[in-house]
This record gives C-alpha cells, structure tokens and sequence, in this order.
C-alpha cells in the first residue's frame, strides 16, 4: 500500500493507524508526509484493497500495487513557511493550519509569528501541494524550501569569548568570513555544513539559522534627485498617483514591504532604473514594541491582546500608557496594526536595535 499524498486527511489518523496496525508512530508519520511512501507491504489483496478504500474516505490518497512493483523512490524533502498576504486572513489561516497540523489556532499563531514562520519541516512536494490547496482561497504564499538546495543565513550574537572563536575557526574553514561592517558571516552555507554547524555550538546560545527563501524584505527610498523618475512610483510602489508629494516630502518612506528573497534583485534592479535605488531591510529580523498612550480605550482590544499574547489570558486591561513584550518579526505588528485600526484605537510602535531590550 503506498501512500501518495496526505490529501485532508487528518493529523490524528497517523497516530489511530500506528495503534491500530501496531507500527512505530513516527514510521506512520513518515509515511503520511514523505508521500509517495510505502505504509505497509506483503499484504493480501483483498484486505489491501478493503484498507485503502477506508483511508481514502478518511481523505488519505493511496494505491494498492503489487509488490513485485519497486518501490518508491525517497522523495526530496521540504521545509515549509507561510506568509500572510493579507492579515484580515491570519485568523483563517491559522484555522485551517490547526486542522492541518492537529494542533491549537494559538500554537499556529505562535509558529507563524516566530520569523521566519516556518510552519512544518522535512515532508515531500506532496506534502506541500496537500496544503496549498488546504489554503488555496486565502491570500498567503507558501514558501516551500527544497532541504538539499537550500541556503542558509548564520546571525551571531555571541559574547568574545572562546565559544565565538571556536565558531569563528569552522566558519573559516568552511570559507566564510565575516563583514567587517556588521560582524555577520558573508555568505550562506548548504543544509549540510548549516546542521553541522548549528549540531556543534548551538549550546552555547547566541545563534540563528535562516532558510534564505524564507526572509522577507522591505525596502526604503531615502532621497531622490535630478535624475529619479519620480513619476513611476505609482508603477513601483502600486500607490496612487495623488500620493507622490506625500511620499517625497517625507522621505525616507518604505515603498515596498514583504518582498520575497527570490524576488530581491529585480526589484532592486527595476528602482535603481528609474533612478531611486532603494535600500533593502530585513524585515523577518524586524524588533518592535507596541505602545498604547495614555487616553486610549483599550477595552474593545483586550482580547486581541489576550490572543496576541501579549496579555496573559483573562487578565485585566493594563493601566495606560502600556507598553507590550519585544515583538519580534513582521507578522504580528502588521496584524496588530490592522487589528487596532479596525478597532480605532491609536497606537505607536518602538523600533528597537538588536542591542535593545
């Protein structure tokens, strides 16, 4: 019996089947999310047939072949990150994910906030394609990152000491040095010299470890001059026309926001042609508080914090002026903001370095 994809089934049946047919559970899991895979062999044909027929009504996608069939090949494995286009969408997203997953909406909210919101690790493209149809009508982009042509961005921030320097020697030797303007390694590593890596000094903290494909960027125009072609911004930065002045007297202005690590260089290449190159800022690695001042009514929005996390749960409305937890990423601010905009409550934002707390 060979799975072919995990279709919409649910998380709970590779648990039930494990028990049920007496396999390992992570064997079972395997199979289910590394499709096409074999789940059980050397069976009679008719109770092969009769199995599949209930898996298939349980929405699981198999087929029954003879065993003298190979068997099929390992397939590659994927990580997989999701971006939410449109934040009036998070709490669906985060709906179906759950059913997906067979976790909590809360544990998805907390997967998709952590940047850069990698959602579910080493399963097949069937895998992938099981969920993109999961989320076909909301407005998200599945980022489905091949394991063995991945690269990998390594961020320290580690003390000197002799856990850097030893981190330091294998990165030399690996040929990566680092940026003197930062401090940060220049250039990426493969999935295998990344794991090698994280597996030897990840104990002593201080250490992130990025899919590249993952990260989201948002870029800033910080000054025009003769030669920018000011009139393109509509076409740039899809912002109405009326709105060029605006833009140009309060410069810098970010003109893009959530572009995509494959899309990065044509769009900094299409900017720097009409004469405004832009600067790029990571904004998966985005650090911020939200501020609540004095003279709000924060009432209508205690559950959205609740729920955010940022308030423990059935807690009482904080005394204003408030100030949340670090925030880390872009996701949430971007759903708080709508969030509080909706509400109309007014609220500011802190945007913190890497040495603020």
């Amino acid at each position: 019996m060979v799975v072919e994809s995990i279709g919409s089934a649910r998380p709970a049946l590779a648990g039930l089947l494990a028990s049920q047919l007496g396999l390992p559970a992570n064997q079972v899991a395997n199979a289910l999310y590394k499709a096409p895979s074999v789940l059980l062999e050397a069976l009679p044909q008719e109770q092969a047939c009769g199995l599949a027929t209930i898996l298939q009504q349980a929405g699981l996608a198999v087929r029954v072949e003879p065993n003298s069939v190979p068997r099929p090949a390992a397939a590659a494995t994927f990580d997989i990150a999701l971006y939410v286009t449109e934040v009036a969408d998070l709490p669906a997203c985060c709906e179906r994910l759950a059913r997906f997953l067979g976790c909590l909406p809360a544990a998805v909210l907390g997967l998709l906030s952590s940047p850069p919101g990698v959602i579910i690790g080493d399963v097949s493209a069937a895998t992938c394609a099981a969920l993109q149809q999961q989320l076909a009508d909301l407005s998200v982009e599945l980022v489905c990152s091949r394991r063995d042509e991945a690269r990998y961005q390594l961020l320290i921030e580690r003390a000197p000491g002799p856990q850097l320097d030893s981190l330091l020697h294998d990165l030399r030797q690996l040929g990566i040095a680092l940026d003197p303007a930062n401090d940060q390694p220049q250039g990426t590593l493969n999935h295998t010299n990344a794991q090698q890596l994280w597996r030897r000094h990840q104990a002593g903290g201080g250490l992130r470890l990025l899919d590249t494909a993952f990260l989201r960027y948002d870029l800033s125009l910080e000054a025009v001059d003769a030669n920018s072609q000011t009139e393109r911004l509509p076409e740039l930065a899809g912002l109405p026309a009326a709105l060029i002045d605006c833009v140009l007297e309060n410069l810098p202005v970010v003109v893009e926001e959530g572009v995509a690590h494959p899309a990065l260089p044509a769009r900094l290449q299409a900017w720097q042609a009409a004469g405004m190159p832009v600067r790029p800022q990571v904004a998966s690695l985005r650090r911020c508080r939200l501020r609540v001042p004095a003279g709000s009514q924060l009432g209508p929005a205690l559950s959205l914090l609740q729920q955010s996390g940022l308030l423990p749960p059935d807690s009482a409305l904080p005394r204003l002026p408030w100030q949340s937890p670090v925030l880390h990423g872009e996701l949430l601010p971007r759903w708080l903001q709508h969030s509080f905009e909706q509400l109309d409550i007014p609220v500011e934002w802190q945007e913190l370095d890497h040495e603020q707390q």
